[in-house]
């Protein structure tokens, strides 16, 4: 089968590129049924951060992007991201997607941690993520030039000069199907559900990364796995069922209490909204921690998360009234297939976006609300970059489909969660840290599985990180180490080096 450009993945960035691409391209978008749903875009939450108020600049969001990100953001990226989203998020206010100031034809701009304004978009009840995902399936399901095919991507085709061609689907269990494409993107999320307790779907296991890396692009950052500070913690929940209780509740002014009611991050600058590695840690350490909008205008906090209470009160609780039980969470992936700034990878023809991608606007720590902010931005750039791409027949002989692993994602996925809340935490030490890869290599070993490889790829990178920075914190050296200003890279050809940053 022969396309103008392939999209795998049906979350904002996989509908934004395949939108974008649609203005110049015929474009097969490659997810599984109803896949804009069993992704982190259905999820999020909080909102997109983008610089709109009047005493807001897009010079302020550069700053507290760079400051949050601990020294590993690409500065160029972060401009890039900052001084065009102000047009990417337009044509969704304009289709009403966001709360509006009351009596304003201005959007609401809330306040997360790490942002000196307030600048936060969000949808009204806060999911923010669910309402744009919505919008844009709406649109691309109805779009002319835009095909689906329900499916998941198992290997990319690559031909002998190293130029990404398309990918194999698998359409059923045994039926695999040759997509090929002079323009493929990945947008298939990150890796969080690898571990046990986090706010991700359980299909956010890493598949693109190890798609692309099988291919021979590069990873990078993969140490750099932002824990969520407030997860509702509940004893025995299963993996991907977790429930994220947004930064935008301490936005609005929920506390962060301890058993004895104490706020344990009144006296720390920023106080809730401090870095959301400094507030995951904080959590971490305390014997139980809770959110709490006590104080607050219950029926305000209803009005601005009526979503949000309805789910906190399908597991018991009132979010307005009661002490919300906390735990940090894996959350983000600041990892990914590194692209550069129109989203290519270092493989020809193969672009990457969203959460598998890193693009360099995160750096060891991402802003709040960024994420959502960089899909739409590099779909864009994605789509222009690509636009004057021909379409060719390409033909491959002797293709030989991939062969199906023996045993499940699931089966590898049921034992790995504990070890990598475990060894691989908010807080990590080296002795655990080595006895974690152990048990990762010799799982490996006995039941060799991609999720076991990419996993020990991850581990490998924290273990070798020796510094704190962001959201990787080691307790033997909880300080950053100016000798650690780089990337950590992994490819297949190559194995994995240090990429050190010019500093000054």
């Amino acid at each position: 089968m022969n396309v103008d450009a392939l999209v795998i993945g049906a979350g904002i960035g996989g509908l934004a590129t395949a939108l974008e691409m649609a203005q110049f391209h015929d474009v097969l978008l490659c997810a599984p049924s109803q896949g804009w749903k069993h992704g982190s875009t259905y999820r999020a939450q909080g909102g997109v951060a983008v610089a709109l108020g009047p005493d807001d600049h897009w010079r302020y969001h550069l700053e507290d992007t760079l400051t949050v990100t601990r020294g590993l953001a690409d500065p160029g990226a972060v401009r890039i991201l900052v001084q065009e989203g102000p047009d990417v998020v337009r044509p969704l206010i304009e289709a009403g997607i966001f709360q509006m100031s009351p009596g304003s034809l201005q959007p609401e701009l809330g306040r997360e941690a790490g942002h000196r304004q307030s600048r936060i978009l969000h949808a009204p009840g806060s999911l923010t993520g669910r309402a744009i995902g919505q919008y844009l399936y709406e649109q691309a399901s109805h779009h002319p030039r835009i095909q689906w095919l329900e499916g998941r991507a198992e290997q990319l085709i690559v031909d002998s000069n190293g130029y990404c061609l398309g990918s194999w689907i698998r359409t059923s269990a045994s039926d695999y199907l040759p997509v090929l494409a002079p323009v493929t993107v990945l947008a298939t999320g990150g890796y969080g559900a690898l571990w046990r307790y986090t706010t991700n779907s359980k299909e956010s296991i890493g598949q693109g990364l190890w798609l692309a890396y099988e291919a021979g692009a590069e990873l990078v950052d993969l140490e750099f796995l932002q824990f969520h500070p407030t997860v509702l913690s509940e004893p025995g929940i299963d993996r991907g069922d977790a429930l994220l209780l947004t930064e935008a509740l301490r936005g609005f002014g929920a506390h962060l209490i301890n058993e004895h009611g104490e706020r344990f991050m009144k006296d720390h600058p920023g106080q809730e909204l401090a870095g959301r590695d400094e507030v995951a840690r904080a959590v971490y350490k305390q014997t139980q921690a809770f959110l709490t909008l006590q104080h607050l205008n219950a029926t305000e906090v209803y009005n601005h998360f009526g979503k949000l209470a309805e789910l906190v009160a399908q597991r018991g609780f009132d979010l307005a009234h009661d002490h919300l039980p906390v735990a940090a969470g894996a959350h983000f992936s600041m990892g990914g297939i590194r692209t550069d700034h129109v989203g290519q990878s270092s493989i020809p023809g193969l672009y990457a976006v969203g959460e598998v991608a890193c693009t360099g606007v995160h750096g060891a720590n991402r802003l709040a609300s960024n994420s959502l902010l960089e899909a739409l931005v590099f779909a864009r750039r994605i789509a222009q970059y690509t636009k004057n791409v021909t379409s060719v027949s390409i033909r491959l002989p002797h293709l030989v489909p991939p062969a199906a692993s023996r045993i499940s994602d699931s089966e590898i996925l049921e034992q790995l969660g504990d070890l990598m809340d475990e060894y691989f935490g908010v807080i990590r030490c080296p002795e655990k840290m080595a006895l974690g890869l152990k048990r990762l290599q010799e799982m490996h070993e006995s039941r060799p599985h991609w999720i076991l490889a990419l996993s020990l790829l991850i581990a490998k990178s924290a273990y070798s990180r020796k510094e704190s920075r962001g959201a990787h914190y080691r307790s033997d050296v909880p300080r950053s180490d100016p000798k650690w200003v780089g990337h950590l890279v992994h490819q297949k050809q190559q194995g994995t080096h240090f990429r050190q940053l010019a500093v000054g």
